[in-house]
C-alpha cells in the first residue's frame, strides 16, 4: 500500500484532482488529504503536479485509489466542490 499527502497551505479553496479517473476533491485552507493505492512504494505509484487549477496526483498503476481526510474518513469525488455561481 502506498500513500501520499497533499496539504492546502494557501488562503483559498484548492482542488485535488486524482487521475486517471478525473475525480475532484476540494480542500479548504489548512486541510490535508491523503491519496492511498494498493501499489507498492517501490513501483513509483504517484506523480504530483501543481498547476493553476490546483494539484493533480496521477496514480501510476492499474489499482484504484481512495482519498482520505486527516481523520481517516473517506473524501468522495466532488467533496466541497464550489457551487456553479463560484461561491
Amino acid at each position: 500500500m502506498s500513500k501520499t499527502s497533499v496539504s492546502n497551505q494557501t488562503g483559498s479553496r484548492l482542488c485535488l484532482w486524482v487521475e486517471p479517473w478525473g475525480t475532484d476533491h476540494w480542500m479548504r485552507p489548512g486541510e490535508e488529504f491523503t491519496v492511498v493505492t494498493e501499489t507498492e512504494p517501490e513501483e513509483s505509484p504517484f506523480n504530483v503536479v501543481v498547476h493553476d487549477q490546483g494539484i493533480t496526483v496521477w496514480v501510476n498503476s492499474g489499482n484504484d485509489a481512495e482519498v482520505f481526510d486527516k481523520h481517516g474518513s473517506p473524501v468522495a469525488c466532488g467533496h466541497q466542490r464550489p457551487a456553479e455561481d463560484g461561491s
